[in-house]
C-alpha cells in the first residue's frame, strides 16, 4: 500500500453503507483494503492521512453541468469568444473539484470543448474532476439552446449528427427535446422533434453504443422517448405522474437539477423571463420530485450551470422524502450505474478509484454537512484545495 486514511465515520460501503472508525488503504490509484482501525497496525514508512475528525465517503459525480457557462444569460455567454468559455470553464471545473465533487458529465460545450478539458485533466495540464462527455447538444433549428450546440432536422440529418459526435469523441449523446427555460420564447412543455426524429435518434445512438439523454420538462414528446429506452431524462421539473411511473418501469434515470431553478429564481442579473420561468420551475419540481420517490425513479444529480452547488439538490431530495442515504446514493453509485462506471467509481470499496471526500459532520443526519467538504482525494492523490 502506498498510504492509509484515518476515517471518522466511512459512507458508502458496498456492505451497511456506514461504518465508524475505519482504516482505508490505497495502492496507487486505488482503494485495496478497508478494515476496522482497532485491528490495524500500518505499516512502517507508510503515509498516513488522518481524517479521523470527517465523515469520509466517495467523491460526488454531478451528472448535468456545463462547465463553460454560468447561470444566467447563456445565449450571451455562447456568442462570447471561445477563449472566454475555456477559461471560464477551467475556473469552473476548479470549483467542482473543490466541492467534492469528483466525476462530472458534461451536457453541452460548444466546439468540443469539453473533450479538450477532458484530455487536458487526464494529462495533469489542468485541475478538475474526471470527465465523461457529451460534447455538442443537438437541437432543432431555433430550439432551446441552438446556440450552444448543433442544429439538426429531420430523421436522416439526425442519424448522421449522432455518428459525427460519436466520431468525434462523445460517450454520451444529448438530444434537446422540448424548449427550455433559459432560451427566449421557448416553452418548457412543446415538444421540438417529431416523435419519429425522437426514435430514430434513439435507436442511432445505441446503435452506436452510447447512451443519449434528453433534456426535457415534460410533454408528450417525453413520453415518446421514454417508451423508446431514453436513458436519461434531464431536468424532468413537469413529468406526470404516469411518465414516473413508467420511467420506474423502463429503469430511465432522472437527473435532477433543482438547485439551478432555485438560484436563477432568486439571483440578481437572471433575464427576466429566465427568472419568470425558474420561479414557475422551483415551484413545482418539489411535486415531481415526491411522485419520483413514490414511483421509486432512479435518480442523480446536475449542478447544470450552477456549479459547485451540490447541497441544493441534495437536500431538495430529502424535502421530497428520500432519505439522506438515498440522496447521497443519487449523487454516488446511483450515479456511477447511470454512466456505467459502477465498477470504478461510486462507493468506497476495495478494487475501485479511491475518489474520496472528507465532510465535516454526518451527512446522514444533515444533508446540509455535504457543503463542509474539507479535503478531497481523486484517484489517490489528495487535492490542494487551499491553493484553488
Amino acid at each position: 500500500m502506498d498510504q492509509v486514511i484515518y476515517t471518522g465515520k466511512v459512507i458508502g460501503l458496498s456492505e451497511g453503507f456506514a461504518e465508524d472508525n475505519m482504516v482505508v488503504c490505497v495502492q496507487g490509484d486505488k482503494i485495496s483494503r478497508i478494515e476496522k482501525r482497532e485491528n490495524f497496525s500500518p505499516p512502517k514508512d507508510v503515509p498516513v492521512i488522518d481524517w479521523s475528525a470527517y465523515s469520509v465517503m466517495p467523491g460526488l459525480i454531478d451528472c448535468h453541468d456545463h462547465l463553460g457557462f454560468d447561470v444566467g444569460d447563456e445565449e450571451a455567454q455562447a456568442l462570447e469568444c471561445d477563449f472566454v468559455n475555456v477559461l471560464r470553464g477551467v475556473h469552473n471545473a476548479k470549483a467542482l473539484l473543490k466541492s467534492g465533487i469528483t466525476t462530472v458529465r458534461t451536457m453541452g460545450e460548444k466546439n468540443f470543448m469539453d473533450l479538450s478539458w477532458q484530455k487536458a485533466i487526464e494529462a495533469g495540464w489542468m485541475v478538475g474532476p474526471r470527465l465523461v462527455n457529451s460534447s455538442q447538444i443537438i437541437a432543432k433549428t431555433g430550439g432551446h439552446a441552438w446556440y450552444i450546440g448543433i442544429e439538426v432536422d429531420g430523421v436522416d440529418p439526425l442519424r448522421k449528427a449522432i455518428r459525427h459526435q460519436v466520431k468525434s469523441g462523445a460517450q454520451w449523446i444529448k438530444l434537446m427535446i422540448t424548449g427550455g427555460a433559459s432560451t427566449a420564447g421557448s416553452n418548457s412543455l412543446a415538444p421540438e422533434y417529431s416523435e419519429g426524429e425522437i426514435i430514430a435518434a434513439i435507436e442511432e445512438t445505441h446503435r452506436c453504443q452510447r447512451k443519449i439523454a434528453a433534456h426535457a420538462h415534460g410533454g408528450p414528446g417525453v413520453r415518446a422517448a421514454i417508451e423508446n429506452g431514453i436513458d436519461s431524462i434531464e431536468h424532468g421539473v413537469y413529468l406526470t405522474e404516469e411518465d414516473l411511473a413508467l420511467m420506474a418501469q423502463k429503469g430511465t434515470y432522472m437527473v435532477v437539477t433543482y438547485g439551478v431553478m432555485a438560484a436563477a429564481a432568486e439571483l440578481p442579473g437572471i433575464p427576466p423571463f429566465m427568472k419568470e420561468n425558474c420561479i414557475r420551475a422551483r415551484d413545482y419540481y418539489m411535486t415531481t420530485l415526491k411522485l419520483a420517490k413514490k414511483h421509486g425513479v432512479k435518480v442523480a444529480f446536475g449542478g447544470d450551470t450552477y456549479h459547485a452547488q451540490p447541497v441544493g439538490d441534495l437536500e431538495a431530495l430529502v424535502k421530497a422524502g428520500f432519505s439522506n442515504e438515498e440522496a447521497l446514493r443519487a449523487g454516488t453509485l446511483a450515479a456511477a450505474e447511470m454512466l456505467g462506471l459502477e465498477e470504478e467509481i461510486g462507493s468506497v470499496e476495495p478494487g475501485k478509484l479511491a475518489d474520496l471526500i472528507a465532510v465535516d459532520g454526518d451527512p446522514l443526519s444533515d444533508i446540509r454537512a455535504m457543503g463542509r467538504v474539507e479535503a478531497v482525494m481523486r484517484s489517490g492523490r489528495v487535492e490542494p484545495l487551499g491553493s484553488f
